[in-house]
C-alpha cells in the first residue's frame, strides 16, 4: 500500500474528476433519474476499469494508469480520449464528439453536476496531470478488492443492493436493508464499502455504516486494526494503510462478513 499521503490525494482528485465525464453519459442518455442512480458506475472485473450502465450498446470506461477513458459498443473499443494535458472542458467537448459519431446524441450532455465537488478535484481550467502510476495501480487494486469482496460476501443476500461506484463520493458500495420502509430516515440498513479517502479520512480506507446509528456502547468490538468512527457519523473504519499484504483480502472479508452478522443483531 502506497503511504505517500500527497500522492494519494493527487491521483484520487484528478480520478474523481475524470469519472464525472462517463457518468454524464448516462445522467443524461439514460431515462431521467430522481435518484441519479443511473449515472452510477460498474467495476468491470475483466476489464480493471470503471464502466457506465449500458446505453444504446454503448459503455464508456475509464482505465486508471493510462488515465485513458474508452468508448466501448460490446467488447470493441470505438474510441480512445486522452485526458492527461487536456482540461474538464476539451475532453468535454471531445466526448460529445464521439458520441454524436456513433449515432449517440452527445449534444445532451451537461456539465452541471447534481451536487458539489470540492474545487481541489475539480481544477477549474487546470489541465489533467499526470499520476504517480504506481499509486494509481494501487487505487485500482484497492477498486478490484473491493468489488471481490462485496460480491464474496453479499451475492447471495437479496436485500443487497447492486455494487455501484457512486461519483459523488466516488465510492464503491452495497446497501443492505434489514427493515424497509418508504421513508430512508425510518429504514434500517448498513453501508459496505471502499472509499479512497475524503475530507474525515484523507487517505483510502473500508467502512460499514449501520442506520440508525446505534449508541456507542452497543457496539461490537472491531478486530484490530479497524476501529469505531463516531464523530459526525458511526460506522466502522479499516484503513487501506493499515493492512498487512499478505491476509488483506481475508481482514476486509472478515470486515464486512461479521459487521453483516453483528450489525444486523443490533439495529
Amino acid at each position: 500500500m502506497i503511504k505517500d499521503k500527497a500522492l494519494l490525494k493527487a491521483a484520487r482528485e484528478e480520478t474523481h474528476a475524470a469519472v464525472q465525464l462517463i457518468a454524464m453519459v448516462p445522467r443524461h442518455l439514460l431515462p431521467a433519474d430522481p435518484s441519479d442512480s443511473s449515472a452510477s458506475l460498474i467495476w468491470d472485473d475483466a476489464l480493471g476499469m470503471f464502466t457506465t450502465q449500458i446505453v444504446r450498446g454503448h459503455r464508456v470506461a475509464y482505465e486508471f494508469v493510462t488515465q485513458q477513458i474508452h468508448i466501448y459498443k460490446g467488447n470493441n473499443v470505438l474510441s480512445t480520449l486522452e485526458t492527461i494535458g487536456n482540461t474538464f472542458d476539451q475532453v468535454f467537448v471531445n466526448l460529445k464528439t464521439v458520441l454524436n459519431s456513433q449515432g449517440l446524441d452527445g449534444n445532451k450532455l451537461n456539465k452541471d453536476l447534481p451536487y458539489e465537488l470540492p474545487e481541489s478535484v475539480m481544477q477549474k481550467g487546470a489541465p489533467f496531470v499526470k499520476q504517480n502510476k504506481e499509486v494509481l495501480s494501487n487505487l485500482k487494486e484497492l477498486y478490484a478488492l473491493t468489488s471481490k469482496s462485496l460480491q464474496s460476501v453479499f451475492s447471495k443476500i437479496t436485500a443487497a443492493s447492486e455494487i455501484r461506484c457512486w461519483p459523488h463520493h466516488y465510492d464503491l458500495a452495497t446497501l443492505v436493508t434489514i427493515v424497509a420502509h418508504d421513508d430512508p430516515e425510518e429504514a434500517k440498513s448498513i453501508g459496505f464499502g471502499f472509499s479512497p479517502g475524503d475530507g474525515g479520512y484523507d487517505e483510502p480506507y473500508f467502512y460499514l455504516t449501520p442506520w440508525p446509528y446505534p449508541s456507542k456502547e452497543s457496539l461490537y468490538k472491531l478486530t484490530a486494526p479497524a476501529f469505531w468512527n463516531t464523530e459526525g457519523w458511526t460506522g466502522g473504519v479499516l484503513k487501506a494503510g493499515d493492512l498487512n499484504a499478505a491476509n488483506a483480502e481475508t481482514t476486509i472479508f472478515d470486515f464486512f462478513e461479521n459487521g453483516y452478522h453483528k450489525l444486523k443483531e443490533i439495529l
